[in-house]
């Protein structure tokens, strides 16, 4: 996965230092692949808990495998914000502690912006494609890699079709790319900004981001791109396969587009004072909703400028996320609409005791146990999130940059409310500040309890 930035640096004739620094780590990776492929487990019992464990530790060495690069060049000295900045990348976070990022060579750039791409869809699920001969294990790694109600995508990864999947997702991806160069975006920009969109991720590539381009069609067509990666996959598997008549009757799907079309319309009634063009007021409005719900957040205007209502509506949009079984993290569409369904079915019952209306979700009844797992991930996950807001606290300004950094970083996000605004980042925190946020990274996007079971002393007992 490295080699595409060697190439890049080999293009813009970068210095040697910079192509020792992709050699080396390349090196590195293949040598380690060698030594670990050598060795046979004692034990082969293989499931929900090898799984979980499975994942959480291979992308842990995915993120550090993935800091190399900035280390052995020479462009990052901490191996602290080496890590975080590659753990950003293949989480989908787009969170960064660099400086200037416009100083730092092209094919640094683009791995940065690569890892985005790697991210969105599962390494784990990728590298399964051609490993067939994991079998049943395949089934509980792509589980632990790519939780959430109603993925729909791993049922479909675990079929022959996982390569159309990929395909899809590729194609996407080389779709934008070519909508952006053709709006006068220079062609690498394209890619990393595509990069960016398909993986949900928004690393910054200017520093006022995507203000520089000063281009209403790409602010348009990047609002536009970051929805549809904010849908499920299985959506566009459905319609390579001639199955229309699904995607149209998905009740997921009506309720994102719902979400994304009242948050447009609340925030935008609220900004209309403040506003001479109500196509320019749309068009921001818009560009933000989509980025901040797909959890990319690129960002053409400083939402720390916006009035404290609109800036809450964005806050729920930060922990709702997008559709399952897209590249997004947050809550998702759908645990958020089967909690409020849960809650009209308790008042109802409050209200009548004797009724029993079993709650429907994409024309189907709910059991019991689908929403108390439902329950108990939103308690598991403010659980996180309170032990993360008091581990941050000693090292934020106040309770609202402390706040910020944890929901940027465990809804992988990137971007909080006040602590960062369109252009800053992370660089002033310290180093245990930044080694916590790498592991809610981690945690968000294999949803908590990949990352949970680690710790629970259970794991390690011989059974």
């Amino acid at each position: 996965m490295m080699l595409p930035s060697l190439v890049v640096a080999v293009i813009y004739r970068e210095g040697f230092a910079t192509m020792a620094g992709f050699v080396i780590s390349a090196l590195l990776c293949f040598l380690a692949g060698l030594l670990l492929a050598g060795r046979k487990p004692e034990q082969q019992n293989f499931y929900a808990l090898e799984g979980l464990v499975f994942a959480s530790v291979i992308w842990m060495l995915l993120s550090i495998f993935g800091s190399l690069p900035f280390l052995l060049s020479g462009h990052v000295h901490s191996f602290i914000d080496a890590l975080f900045e590659s753990t950003s990348g293949f989480t989908t976070t787009g969170a960064s502690v660099l400086g200037n990022v416009e100083d730092l060579p092209h094919s640094l750039l683009f791995w940065r912006s690569f890892t985005l791409l790697i991210g969105g869809m599962g390494m784990l699920v990728f590298v399964l494609r051609f490993m067939p001969q994991f079998g049943h294990k395949g089934l509980y790694i792509m589980r632990a890699e790519l939780p959430g109600p109603y993925s729909g995508k791993v049922e479909s990864r675990v079929s022959s079709s996982i390569h159309l999947l990929y395909v899809i997702y590729l194609s996407m991806t080389a779709l934008l790319v070519v909508f952006l160069a053709a709006g006068g975006v220079p062609l690498f920009d394209s890619f990393l900004l595509a990069f960016g969109a398909a993986g949900t991720g928004g690393f910054g590539i200017k520093e006022n981001n995507l203000a520089h381009y000063a281009s209403n069609y790409v602010q348009m067509v990047m609002a536009t791109g970051m929805m549809v990666f904010g849908m499920n996959f299985n959506f566009f598997y459905l319609i390579a396969v001639g199955k229309w008549r699904q995607v149209r009757k998905s009740e997921e799907l009506r309720w994102y587009l719902g979400i994304i079309a009242v948050s447009v319309a609340l925030i935008s009634l609220q900004l209309f004072p403040l506003y001479d063009s109500i196509s320019r007021l749309l068009q921001d409005v818009f560009f933000t909703v989509t980025s901040v719900i797909s959890t990319t957040a690129y960002m053409t205007v400083d939402i720390r400028s916006w009035p404290t209502f609109s800036r809450v509506v964005l806050l729920i949009l930060m922990f709702s996320g997008a559709m399952s079984g897209s590249s997004t993290s947050g809550f998702k569409v759908a645990r958020m609409a089967v909690f409020a369904k849960t809650i009209r079915q308790e008042i109802r019952h409050a209200i009548n005791p004797s009724r029993n209306v079993p709650i429907q979700f994409e024309g189907h009844p709910l059991d019991k146990n689908t929403q108390r797992s439902i329950i108990y991930y939103f308690v598991c996950y403010f659980s996180v999130f309170v032990a993360l807001l008091l581990l941050l606290s000693p090292f934020a300004k106040n309770f609202s940059g402390a706040f910020s950094a944890v929901i940027a970083t465990l809804n992988n996000i990137g971007h909080g409310l006040d602590l960062l605004g369109p252009s800053l980042d992370y660089k002033e925190l310290p180093q245990a500040a930044k080694l916590i946020m790498t592991i809610a990274m981690v945690m968000g996007r294999l949803e908590i309890f990949p990352v949970l079971v680690l710790f629970s002393p259970s794991t390690y007992r011989k059974t």
